[in-house]
């Protein structure tokens, strides 16, 4: 497939996704804006869930929140690992988020809610404890929003049914929103949604198709090959939640129902215990994700997302990894394009820190879907005859997936 053809896709998938922001936010930005405002100015505590890559979206609104105003009792980590594992085997996975509400309901003010499907049983359990409560939701949901059922607060549709449209709005609604609700008087969120569509339109999208050719190429050979697939973000931040839902979805989505495709292996950034041990052990920062690239190999493929591509760390993981062979694709907002990346290496268009993983999730979400197309199209992508820029667009992975479905028990071998 020509970088043309990926050219053309990301220019009609970031102009799709600008038009649903721009719909969400002129229509209830304002809404949104001012029950936020209302919940910090009351102290209150806010709350966020979320499934899958919607649980990283919350996160990054939550640590908005909290980076706006100090002192703002958020769950930033949501619902720890360990703690929601342990809950799920015992009590089962739908009443893990309205179990942890439970808790502290009477001084809970604003729960925030990103569900694309409205209807995974978790969530609808935690909303519904919250209005039997009288406690303010505010959901954002894909489709018109119907499928949720009425809340205290205010149900936030996306209009669009399309999986990752829909997560790439509610992230940029959400983050913009979160913002205007700190300097209202400074910066209204109309100016945030123009700032926002300017720099949309800033967006190279006949470079950022070279770029998304290229790794699409090698992120299915790396598939098919059983290489590993690196998703590092060493600055952390917004941007390090940006590259778990990246990681996300190449793991879960990208080959997901491909026949004869096996889950690929993907090693995100490091988990607590390996970060705290690092920083703990180690007088320097950039050990970690060096120490994480002694693994690697020829042929497999570093997905590195910056803030300064000039950063020592940064610096310090781009050498590491063409010093084990591996592909390097860079996403980064400011510093110089590295040499050695060539095109490999995307510049985005300059937005704030919480601004940046809005463009880089949307990015992602592009090679996810480019990558499936091409596992499903196998030698025909490679010989020219893949699938064209609308096809690609239809292939939303949400009817592939099992949102909320049970799983059918299936007894252990040797056990009756």
């Amino acid at each position: 497939m020509s970088s043309s053809v990926y050219g053309a896709f990301a220019h009609a998938y970031v102009t799709q996704v600008s038009a649903v922001v721009a719909r969400m936010l002129e229509s209830e930005g304002a809404a949104a804006a001012a029950l936020m405002r209302k919940t910090v100015a009351e102290g209150s505590s806010v709350r966020g869930f979320g499934n899958g890559g919607s649980s990283a979206i919350v996160r990054s609104v939550l640590a908005q929140l909290r980076a706006g105003h100090a002192g703002l009792d958020v769950n930033e980590a949501m619902v720890s690992l360990a703690a929601l594992a342990y809950t799920a085997q015992r009590e089962g996975y739908r009443t893990v988020f309205s179990g942890v509400l439970a808790d502290e309901i009477d001084s809970v003010g604003l729960v925030l809610v990103a569900s694309v499907s409205g209807r995974s049983e978790n969530i609808v359990e935690a909303v519904g404890l919250c209005r039997r409560h009288g406690v303010p939701v505010l959901a954002t949901v894909g489709g018109r929003g119907d499928q949720l059922g009425p809340v205290d607060g205010m149900v936030w549709p996306t209009g669009a049914t399309d999986q990752q449209v829909s997560e790439d709005a509610m992230l940029t609604a959400l983050t913009l929103t979160a913002a205007a609700s700190t300097e209202p008087e400074h910066l209204p969120l109309s100016h945030r949604l123009e700032e926002y569509l300017h720099a949309l339109a800033s967006l190279d999208t006949r470079r950022l198709g070279q770029w998304i050719g290229a790794a699409t190429r090698a992120v299915t050979d790396a598939i098919r090959r059983r290489s590993a697939i690196y998703v590092l973000c060493p600055d952390g931040g917004p941007l390090a939640l940006a590259g778990e839902h990246f990681a996300h979805n190449l793991h879960w989505d990208a080959p997901l129902g491909v026949e004869g495709i096996r889950p690929p292996v993907v090693m995100s950034d490091p988990s607590l215990a390996d970060m705290s041990a690092i920083y703990n052990d180690h007088p320097d920062p950039a050990h970690g994700v060096r120490y994480q690239l002694h693994s690697a190999s020829v042929g497999d493929v570093v997905f590195l997302l910056a803030y300064d591509s000039n950063g020592r760390t940064n610096r310090q993981a781009v050498d590491a990894a063409l010093q084990a062979g591996a592909h390097v694709f860079l996403l980064h907002r400011d510093g110089p394009d590295p040499l050695v990346a060539g095109q490999r290496s995307q510049r985005l268009p300059p937005v704030d820190d919480f601004g940046l993983p809005c463009l880089v999730q949307s990015i992602a979400h592009m090679v996810c879907r480019t990558t499936r197309a091409a596992l499903a199209d196998g030698p025909a992508s490679a010989a020219g005859a893949g699938p064209s820029p609308l096809d690609l667009m239809a292939q939303d992975l949400a009817p592939r997936r099992e949102l909320s479905a049970p799983t059918p028990a299936i007894a252990l071998e040797g056990r009756p």
